[in-house]
């Protein structure tokens, strides 16, 4: 059986048994594979740009049993292209920038929305992403992180607006969206790194302190310029200081948990 790295575990572990699945840009097919041998989806889709990049994919299924083999398809297309209206219940895209994620998922719409479940690991521009998802009704209802080697992949698990049982699947995160966030753009430190981000499971407190050392290197960075932007300056230094009042209240949330 496939042994998954915890990245892709936690993606695993985020789709629902018996869903249908489709896995855009797959890669080396390791996560559909795995869902299809625990029997976790009866089907996948292991979907990639062009038939030379599935080739991985191919060589990877070859070893797998008959039955196994039975359940996997293949196609080669652009994005959410390859399906079919309502064909698949949930839809992986992992290790794309957040700005690719965002377009293929904006390219057909009506397909989109018929998927009841994204499972979503932008490597960048996440801010951008979320905000998307907040414009057009989708609903974060977790956030994971994870280490990866160096690096600390987000996994972001989203539904459809067209979902009405919220109760089963659970509750949207957005709620914690205030108008300041509402106005903002992508690219502010209220999308990159949520106010619910403190919710999320895995190493909170690391992701947090190595985002305020980027922003500190930042600051740094433009104190020493020739020409100074105070303006710039201010709105660094304001975004530190929302990343410590995450870092407080994770650490006191935490702390307060122990002992109930």
């Amino acid at each position: 059986m496939i042994k998954l790295s915890d990245r892709l575990q936690i993606i695993a572990d985020r789709i629902k048994p018996a869903e249908t699945m489709a896995d855009i840009g797959t890669d080396h097919g390791f996560l559909p594979i795995y869902l299809k041998e625990t029997g976790i989806c009866s089907r996948v889709i292991m979907a990639d740009i062009s038939e030379p990049s599935l080739g991985k994919a191919r060589m990877n299924a070859a070893f797998c049993s008959e039955e196994i083999r039975n359940g996997l398809e293949f196609r080669a297309g652009d994005g959410l292209q390859i399906l079919s209206r309502g064909e698949v219940e949930a839809v992986v895209i992992a290790g794309m920038g957040g700005r690719l994620i965002r377009d293929i998922m904006a390219e057909d719409m009506d397909i989109t929305r018929s998927v009841r479940r994204f499972v979503l690991q932008p490597r960048i521009g996440q801010g951008y992403l979320r905000k998307w998802l907040y414009l057009n009704g989708f609903s974060i209802i977790s956030e994971d992180l994870v280490y990866e080697g160096d690096y600390i992949p987000e996994i972001i698990t989203v539904l459809s607006p067209d979902v009405s049982d919220s109760s089963y699947y659970g509750e949207s995160l957005f709620r914690q969206c205030d108008e300041r966030m509402k106005a903002a753009d992508g690219d502010d430190i209220l999308w990159r790194i949520p106010p619910w981000i403190i919710r999320a499971e895995g190493p909170v407190s690391e992701f947090l302190c190595r985002n305020i050392a980027r922003e500190e290197k930042k600051l740094s960075n433009v104190r020493m310029a020739k020409i100074r932007n105070r303006q710039l300056e201010d709105r660094i230094c304001e975004d530190i200081s929302y990343l410590l009042r995450l870092k407080e209240e994770y650490e006191n949330g935490k702390q307060n948990t122990l002992y109930r």
